[in-house]
């Protein structure tokens, strides 16, 4: 990319005008920065700020540097301790460049600096050679995402594009070139961490690629093909299952997924596939202060409305009813809204997230027999975490937990209830069936005897295993009914989450030789995300 953008800029002025000399200050022989000189200086709240030098003497550890602001009069001493980190500002990022690679001397105060001024001009995307930085705005920027900018992009030649001003759909438009340049697979790579606006580059880049390869002879509005909105239409879905609100992002994404496009000879896509990793199944089980679990887990209590199949599936009317969406600390609700919006308001939006969700259930090929297996399933998720233990006899017995908001999910009951459960366990509260475990072998489509004792015992079996050898059955205590259950809860819901990866792939397919292209040429975008905050990824 360094020697491209040499070239544009020979080919722009064949006969250049020799560049203004800057102006120097001469620093002295035995001071450390010169008089007057910029430099960048360490700080508790912005980490670093540019300074003028006022004075300067010794080197080294013995140096003693005052700075000043850039205009104007006045100084402090820079204390001792910070010293060692100053470093001399490049001209280039104290105007906020494009490019940083072209920086004389990049250092991080020179990269925070340049980005911070961009910033402030809503220039979130900065470039360092072939790698483009972009910051989250929390906010829409007019104009950033415009059929101009992508025909911009597209038209923009060999030479011209790298001068562009950095942008996704540059990013994009260079891999996409490459492809077809070089016949070889291209790689982009996204990575963050949490909030940083991961999930929103994924979005903008495939948007971007689906218009380029419908746009031969057609422009950049040119009309996608049914395999462009397929893969766009994905999205929805794979966030519902698989983005969560942390405290960092309310729609963060907890697993890693990489996308595979083919493209056949024409350079249009022929087909796309979606593999999941690492998806954050501890979330299913237990929420962090100010957190939330899984987008469908809220959405389907809000946009399931009719009360009879409310009432076959065990809904509660809140969340915070239920102990796996109980923040595991004290934080916020988690039934409140974000910003402040009333309750009623987050509900309303939950139930229409709930009717896409549906809807693109449907549209991936899910009838209304699966759909249903769909809900079931995440209902006995819910449902296994109210399901409780006590051990009376250091022996799991199951028990209904009381109606009570403020316990959580680790399968003792409260302080206030420990004595009315423990006492009820020698009058039958281990006896079937249950109330909760009656439900979730419903909504399992499982026997209940078989269910209550995977759940409360181990079955152990000596020597080779023979059909006519029942085995033996050994009480769990407490604890590891508690962690059975659990890992029972979080399976579910990683088999669910792959089945509806495998059915979106499924989707994706069809009407396509296998999604695979003629020549083998392809592009591939992986997303890895939750690194702020101990995610699973994006």
């Amino acid at each position: 990319s360094l020697s491209l953008a040499a070239s544009s800029s020979e080919s722009s002025n064949p006969e250049p005008s020799p560049l203004p000399k800057p102006k120097r200050v001469l620093m002295p022989a035995d001071a450390q920065f010169a008089v007057g000189s910029v430099v960048f200086v360490p700080d508790e709240q912005q980490a670093y700020l540019p300074k003028r030098v006022a004075s300067c003497t010794g080197l080294g550890a013995r140096t003693k540097l005052t700075v000043g602001p850039l205009s104007g009069s006045g100084g402090a001493a820079v204390p001792a301790k910070d010293v060692a980190d100053v470093v001399e500002a490049d001209p280039l990022a104290l105007e906020g460049a494009q490019d940083m690679v072209k920086f004389s001397n990049l250092t991080e105060a020179a990269l925070l600096h340049n980005l911070r001024t961009r910033y402030s001009r809503d220039q979130i995307y900065s470039a360092a050679g072939a790698i483009l930085l972009s910051v989250n705005p929390f906010k829409q920027i007019p104009g950033i995402y415009t059929d101009e900018v992508t025909r911009r992009c597209q038209e923009a030649d060999a030479k011209a594009l790298p001068d562009l001003p950095p942008h996704v759909y540059g990013l994009s438009e260079n891999a996409y070139r490459g492809m077809l340049g070089e016949q070889k697979q291209q790689a982009i790579l996204i990575s963050g961490e949490s909030g940083a606006g991961k999930t929103e580059a994924a979005k903008r880049l495939l948007e971007y690629i689906a218009a380029t390869s419908s746009s031969s002879g057609g422009g950049a509005t040119a009309s996608r093909s049914p395999i462009h909105e397929k893969l766009l239409g994905s999205n929805p879905l794979l966030e519902a299952f698989g983005n969560a609100k942390t405290v960092r992002n309310d729609n963060s994404s907890r697993m890693g997924k990489f996308t595979a496009l083919n493209f056949d000879p024409s350079a249009r896509i022929q087909g796309a596939s979606l593999n999941t990793y690492l998806l954050e199944k501890t979330r299913v089980t237990q929420c962090g202060p100010g957190e939330r679990s899984y987008h469908v887990f809220y959405q389907m209590l809000a946009g399931v409305t009719a009360p009879a199949e409310r009432a076959a599936l065990g809904l509660k009317s809140d969340a915070s009813e239920y102990a796996y969406l109980r923040p595991s600390a004290s934080g916020p609700s988690v039934s409140s809204a974000a910003d402040g919006a009333s309750a009623a308001e987050a509900r309303g939006e939950a139930a229409a997230e709930w009717a896409e969700t549906e809807a693109k259930l449907a549209a991936i090929g899910l009838g209304a027999q699966l759909a249903a297996a769909v809900r079931r399933t995440l209902a006995a998720v819910l449902t296994l975490g109210q399901v409780w233990f006590t051990d009376p006899e250091r022996r799991g017995s199951l028990c209904s937990p009381p109606s009570s908001p403020t316990s959580g999910a680790s399968g003792v009951p409260p302080d206030d209830a420990a004595a009315e459960l423990t006492a009820s366990a020698h009058a039958g509260c281990a006896s079937l069936p249950a109330a909760e475990l009656a439900l979730l072998a419903s909504l399992l489509r499982v026997e209940q005897q078989p269910l209550h004792e995977a759940l409360v015992a181990r079955h152990i079996r000596a020597g080779r295993p023979r059909a006519s050898d029942a085995g033996v059955l050994k009480p769990l205590r407490t604890g590891e009914c508690v962690d059975v259950r659990d890992a029972l809860a979080k399976d579910i819901y990683a088999r669910l989450f792959d089945w509806i990866v495998a059915a979106v792939n499924r989707h994706m397919t069809e009407g396509t030789r296998a999604g695979v292209a003629h020549d083998g040429n392809g592009l591939g975008n992986g997303c890895h995300g939750g690194g702020g905050d101990g995610g699973g990824g994006d």
